[in-house]
């Protein structure tokens, strides 16, 4: 059988076997939130990451001397936080 034949069988056996949801596809609560970042009385749990993301743009705008809307991506959603010279927030760990 030719080259271009196998991959039409390998294809369609793809194609027609279960749908199954892959293994590494979890929803384990908080698992994997371990940094929180505090604004304004409030404290939003993320991953390590997003804290990063967050923080660095953060920091570009207040050393700018501007004012910024900054998106965070937390355990509950998106927020987006007001980000200034006279804005307090911090990063706790977990």
């Amino acid at each position: 059988m030719s080259r271009s034949g196998e991959q039409s069988k390998s294809a369609a056996a793809l194609a027609t076997g279960p749908i199954t949801q892959p293994a590494a596809v979890t929803s384990v609560g908080n698992a994997g939130l371990t940094a929180v970042i505090q604004y304004g009385g409030r404290r939003f749990q993320c991953k390590p990451e997003m804290a990063r993301i967050f923080l660095k743009r953060a920091r570009a705008v207040i050393e700018c001397g501007e004012h910024e809307l900054v998106p965070l991506l937390h355990s509950e959603g998106v927020e987006l936080l007001l980000i200034s010279r006279a804005t307090p927030y911090s990063l706790l760990e977990n």
